[in-house]
């Protein structure tokens, strides 16, 4: 029984063992959220299911603007099989420099913290406007990795066990 509620806790142990964003604090180039998301970008990536083989491809286009307290962030989806997906973000920082996310498919709002070259969101993802039935939690990392060239990873999971990654690059114009 013991060994059974081990092998039970560890997918969760391992999904809080991610290291923090702080961990990036000397990095460079800086991520400033406001200033990557205003304007144009353009992404490439894929979702890979829970044994790493890859799932979809998919291109994104998403347009920004920041008016100094708030971003609004549209994202235009174009999968390989051909179905399209858009979303429209509102994002802004509380006193302590989180920022705080809201969409229609965000259960609640995201979080997010930027530290050095780091960006980490958390939030719950209602999958349902994808033609599934799921709610998935979400760790959504993002680093620039040079001026106006940005990587994610976001791992999903359900009840602590990981379903699913999605990785992308972001081109900023």
């Amino acid at each position: 029984m013991r060994r059974c509620l081990v092998l039970a806790i560890l997918p969760l142990l391992a999904a809080c063992a991610r290291q923090p964003v702080t961990a990036f604090a000397d990095r460079t180039p800086v991520f400033k959220v406001e200033d990557f998301y205003n304007g144009h970008s353009r992404g490439y990536g894929f979702f890979f299911d829970r044994n790493g083989n890859v799932v979809k491809q998919f291109t994104a286009d998403e347009n920004g603007t920041w008016d100094g307290t708030t971003l609004r962030l549209h994202e235009h989806y174009l999968f390989s099989d051909g179905k399209t997906q858009d979303r429209d973000w509102t994002f802004t920082r509380d006193a302590q420099g989180t920022w705080i996310g809201r969409t229609p498919d965000v259960v609640g709002v995201t979080r997010g913290i930027t530290s050095g070259n780091a960006y980490r969101m958390h939030y719950v993802f209602n999958l349902k406007s994808s033609g599934s039935d799921h709610t998935l939690t979400f760790d959504d990392w993002q680093w620039m990795v040079a001026p106006k060239i940005m990587m994610n990873r976001a791992w999903g999971t359900k009840f602590g066990i990981e379903f699913g990654e999605i990785e992308a690059t972001f081109i900023h114009d």
